[in-house]
C-alpha cells in the first residue's frame, strides 16, 4: 500500500505547485550562490594586488564588481531578497574592501589607520542596522561605493599626490558617515 502511494502519479496540480516550490528554492539560492563566488574569489584578488599583478588584479575585480551589482539584481527580479542576503552581501562587500585595503597598504599606498575608519563604518552599519527600526543614513548609503571607487583608482592611477587625495577622501567619508549615523540615532533617542 505504501509502495503504491509512493509511486502515484500526482495530479497536474500537484506537479505544477512542487515545480514552482522547486524553483523557488532554486531562485532563493542564486543571489547568494554569486555572492559567495565573490567572496571566494577574495582570496585571489588580493594574492594579485600583493604580487603587484595590477592588470590580472583589476580585471578580477572589475568581474566582482559586476557579481555585486548582479545577486543584488537577481534577488530583487526573483522576488528572494532577505534580510540574510543582505547581511551576507555587505560581509562580502566589506571583505572585499578591507582585503584590498590591506594589499594596497601593504605597499604603502594606504595609511593603516584607514583601514580602522572602514572597519569603524562597518561596525557601525552592523550594530545600527539590527536595531528594531530602520537606521537612515544618507552617506553610508554610498560609502561602499566611495570604497570600490578608490579601489577601481588605485588600479588605474599611483602616485604621493594621489594616495593623499584618496586618502583624505576616504577619512573625510568615513567621518560624515559615522556622524551621520551617530546624529541620526542620537534624535531618534531624544524623540522616544
Amino acid at each position: 500500500m505504501e509502495t503504491a502511494q509512493r509511486w502515484k502519479v500526482p495530479s497536474k496540480q500537484e506537479a505544477a505547485s512542487r515545480l514552482k516550490r522547486r524553483k523557488t528554492a532554486i531562485d532563493s539560492r542564486v543571489p547568494s550562490a554569486i555572492t559567495a563566488l565573490r567572496l571566494g574569489f577574495v582570496p585571489l584578488l588580493a594574492f594579485l594586488v600583493g604580487n603587484k599583478m595590477l592588470f590580472y588584479g583589476a580585471a578580477l575585480f572589475l568581474f566582482l564588481l559586476f557579481t555585486d551589482f548582479l545577486d543584488g539584481y537577481l534577488a530583487r527580479k526573483l522576488g528572494v531578497s532577505s534580510k540574510f542576503g543582505n547581511y551576507f552581501d555587505v560581509i562580502a562587500d566589506f571583505t572585499l574592501v578591507f582585503s584590498l585595503f590591506i594589499a594596497f597598504g601593504s605597499e604603502g599606498f594606504y595609511a593603516d589607520w584607514i583601514l580602522i575608519l572602514v572597519a569603524a563604518v562597518f561596525a557601525g552599519f552592523m550594530l545600527t542596522s539590527r536595531s528594531s527600526s530602520r537606521v537612515y543614513d544618507p552617506v553610508g548609503k554610498y560609502y561602499g561605493s566611495l570604497l570600490y571607487g578608490a579601489i577601481g583608482l588605485r588600479f588605474l592611477f599611483s602616485g604621493p599626490l594621489f594616495c593623499s587625495v584618496v586618502t583624505v577622501g576616504v577619512a573625510a567619508f568615513s567621518a560624515v558617515s559615522i556622524l551621520s549615523r551617530a546624529t541620526f540615532l542620537l534624535k531618534r533617542q531624544m524623540s522616544n
